[in-house]
């Protein structure tokens, strides 16, 4: 599980730094597997600006450009083509580590010039591989401020180890939760997302009766018409990027994001590529499905699927059709929340080599109770982002696993771990990963 320090700061109020709070999430149990802060590769870099510029005697395309820094002023030796006065540069000085060419920076003499520095490129900075020109930072932007503390929180990510039974942790918010719930900060309360649905969908969703008990005994669809289909939002594009995912289109990047965010998987249908009602049911053996990854997959039978009155339209809870996806030209959608049983998915998937972000979650096992939330978080995200208008949910089965009380022994847990956590601790633990806490008598 990848994310940025700025995505879990959405739902983390922290002032703890990102290698501390590495340290908790392995302590946690969520073993970090990689913690990449270009701030600290960039910590020697600051601002300068360019004073003046003189061509350098020896050299024709070079040139000699006194660069202000914040306790004096250096002669630097450049080539690159955008060089002008007044720029502000990011400046790396004798003796700075330069992340993009791992090298320490010494004083050097060219063609017969010194020059006391270097004025970075996005290649030295390790933003891309452009070299030809060095970055120009913002025309406000301070002298000898530090490079670092200008740094995109989006460019400092976590990868974390899941356990098979940590499927809470395969969402953002729930990385927060439990950090919040270990004293490392405060848990920020995801607004609720409201809007109005305009009519009421004549698309009928049927589950059949071989798969309404176990293996989809719940599923929520949404039609929202009149869409426009464009790119998404800078944020939400930045927010894909930095855990290594292509942005797409607005549609496709809110169920991926919700995916991440929130740990639930969506999917959305063309609904005009759609034939007739939605209907969930086993496979056939021999069936052909042709999925998103341009492959065509020979069924065997008792697989889940969700099929039209023509074809199959997606492989349940593990990829979707090539045949119903949505494209530029998308006017209407049915974007489908489904819970699909974990032990189906993971033998599907198996079978048929499939990887995918759903299967991988549904597998594990998702919150069947934020079936109807996640359609409605991810409704009032397509609405805000492409326009048009929400059907009310059209709502096939019921959430098969409603909350339960559980009684819980405080004593219990201190003879299974060794170690005394009063009373009152554990109920402030409980209450802080999301339970409702009730006194009973000697137990919770």
């Amino acid at each position: 599980m990848r994310f940025s320090f700025s995505w879990l700061r959405d739902y983390l109020e922290t002032n703890e730094t990102p290698e501390k709070i590495g340290e908790v999430l392995t302590d946690l149990g969520l073993e970090i597997e990689s913690l990449i802060n270009p701030k600290t590769r960039l910590m020697d870099l600051t601002v300068g600006e360019i004073l003046s510029l003189d061509k350098h005697p020896n050299a024709d395309k070079l040139k000699i450009c006194r660069v202000k820094t914040s306790d004096t002023t250096l002669n630097i030796i450049c080539g690159a083509p955008n060089v002008k006065i007044g720029m502000k540069v990011v400046v790396a000085k004798p003796g700075n580590f330069i992340p993009g060419l791992n090298i320490t920076l010494k004083k050097s003499e060219i063609r017969g010039v010194q020059s006391d520095g270097m004025m970075c490129s996005e290649k030295e900075l390790e933003i891309s591989e452009e070299h030809n020109g060095i970055i120009e930072l913002p025309k406000d932007t301070e002298v000898g401020t530090a490079y670092s503390n200008l740094v995109d929180e989006n460019k400092i990510c976590f990868e974390i180890a899941i356990t098979p039974n940590r499927p809470d942790a395969l969402g953002v918010f729930g990385i927060a939760r439990d950090l919040a719930a270990r004293g490392v900060g405060v848990l920020k309360v995801a607004k609720h997302e409201t809007f109005k649905a305009d009519f009421v969908s004549d698309l009928n969703i049927d589950l059949d009766e071989s798969i309404s008990r176990k293996e989809c005994p719940f599923f929520v669809g949404r039609f929202i018409k009149n869409v426009n289909n464009g790119e998404s939002p800078q944020w939400l594009k930045q927010r894909l990027v930095s855990i290594g995912l292509k942005p797409i289109s607005a549609l496709v990047d809110i169920t991926n994001y919700i995916t991440f965010d929130r740990g639930r998987p969506l999917h959305v249908f063309d609904a005009d590529k759609i034939n007739g009602s939605v209907r969930v049911r086993k496979s056939f053996a021999g069936e052909k499905f042709y999925a998103l990854d341009e492959k065509i997959y020979n069924l065997e039978a008792g697989m889940t699927v969700i099929v039209d009155d023509k074809e199959i339209i997606s492989l349940g809870g593990i990829i979707g059709g090539i045949n119903s996806s949505v494209s530029e030209e998308t006017k209407n959608v049915l974007l489908e929340a489904a819970y699909f049983e974990p032990i189906s998915i993971a033998a599907t998937g198996r079978k048929l080599k499939i990887n995918s972000d759903a299967r991988y979650r549904f597998e594990r096992g998702i919150d069947p109770s934020f079936t109807i939330p996640g359609n409605i978080i991810a409704t009032k995200m397509i609405l805000d982002f492409c326009g048009g208008s929400a059907s009310e949910p059209i709502i096939a089965g019921g959430d098969p696993n409603p909350n339960k009380e559980v009684l819980f022994n405080p004593q219990k847990v201190n003879d299974l771990i060794g170690i005394s956590v009063n009373f009152e601790d554990q109920k402030s633990i409980l209450t802080s990963l999301g339970f409702i806490v009730d006194d009973k008598k000697e137990k919770i």
